[in-house]
């Protein structure tokens, strides 16, 4: 390990590649992906992860989901295109002049702000339409209020229309889900207004990562792809189907800080939550959930692998958690896995992600700095 950390997060680079090429072998050649790197790019990093898609998978776009991520994006040399899709407070649209980022428009308060703002600094600032189909979460319905904010848009000389987009809110639950489908007559409604207004998008973008695995018609229709999900190598869709072939490339791993016998009616951690009922061996591991670990990964006993073993957690504190090792030879200061091969067993994102009812994006996206990020291109 290069920093002082208790735990870590590997991510295996050549893997990545790999996966966003066989995301672009399946969405064909007339589509490009738009990588997101939201929520520190889902845990995996937000700064290495994007130079890795920009320098070494070809990507001339990024997207994320908050002004500060993108800031750190710009500061950090990365100078390509950058989309922000989420919510922006009004306060931080100067950011987005100052930084030349492109972002959402859906309303008239912030097209007139915007406008004063890059009028001011003598610029012009690129803006998604985001379209609402039915997430109920950002955007501008089509019909007549789509076409009163076109129609602003047409008298504001420091706007740019460079994007349309929308989310789906149930892609992942089957292919051709119907509330999906639905989504996509509004968005396509959306699309043909703006162009009959006389704008041409260069970025139409709707599917997302589960969305992209089955949605064909979709992804004929738009110029790009929002991928995070498939590039990591993760399963996007709820029943586990993932036709592409990904491969996960992530080891998230601790040390053990002690061995140590209890017997039967002993406790271990914090208002006796386990309590032995015959004799056990315990190990003492580096993490809790300070480290940003979801504490139900821990507390409900989820798996982990020792010596190659797969045994289970017992529970956690705010810095350390607790395996029983009970037969399986270890010692203090060994690797143990939460994710990851080790041997012949291998516990997996999927299986994490069913054991405690969330998604990886949840689970991976809350572990913190404490946890160092590794970076293997071996």
């Amino acid at each position: 390990m290069n920093n002082y950390c208790n735990a870590y997060f590997k991510v295996d680079m050549n893997e990545v590649i790999r996966n966003y090429n066989r995301v672009k072998a399946h969405i064909g050649p007339d589509t490009e992906i738009l990588p997101v790197l939201k929520g520190n790019c889902y845990g995996y990093g937000l700064i290495p992860m994007a130079k890795l898609y920009t320098q070494h998978c070809g990507a001339r776009i990024l997207a994320n989901a908050a002004v500060c991520e993108a800031v750190q994006l710009r500061r950090a040399g990365i100078d390509c295109s950058i989309v922000v899709i989420g919510g922006i407070p009004q306060h931080l649209l100067p950011a987005v002049v100052e930084f030349d980022l492109q972002c959402p428009l859906f309303d008239a308060v912030t097209a007139r702000r915007l406008n004063d703002l890059a009028a001011s600094a003598g610029k012009k600032v690129k803006v998604h339409i985001k379209i609402e189909t039915g997430m109920n979460r950002l955007g501008v319905r089509p019909g007549q209020p789509l076409d009163e904010l076109l129609n602003l848009v047409k008298s504001l000389d420091n706007l740019e229309v460079t994007g349309v987009y929308t989310h789906f809110a149930t892609s992942t639950a089957d292919f051709y889900d119907p509330f999906a489908l639905e989504q996509f007559q509004r968005f396509q409604q959306g699309v043909a207004q703006l162009r009959e207004a006389g704008f041409d998008p260069a970025y139409i973008h709707c599917c997302n990562s589960a969305a992209l695995t089955w949605f064909r018609e979709a992804r004929e229709f738009s110029t790009h792809v929002r991928s995070c999900t498939s590039i990591l190598g993760h399963m996007s869709m709820e029943d586990g189907r993932e036709p592409i072939g990904l491969v996960e490339p992530c080891e998230i791993g601790a040390y053990i800080t002690n061995v140590h016998d209890i017997q039967p009616g002993e406790s271990v951690g914090y208002s006796r939550a386990f309590i032995a009922d015959r004799p056990m061996t315990v190990a003492t591991l580096s993490f809790g959930f300070a480290d940003g670990f979801y504490p139900g990964w821990m507390r409900q006993q989820g798996p982990v692998l020792v010596s190659g073993t797969r045994t289970r957690l017992l529970g956690c504190c705010m810095d350390q958690s607790f395996a029983d090792v009970t037969g399986i030879p270890c010692q203090i200061g060994q690797k143990v896995l939460l994710v990851g091969r080790d041997g012949n067993e291998q516990i997996t994102t999927w299986e994490i992600e069913q054991f405690c009812e969330n998604t990886f994006e949840y689970l991976y996206g809350t572990i913190g700095n404490r946890v160092e990020r590794i970076y293997s291109w071996v």
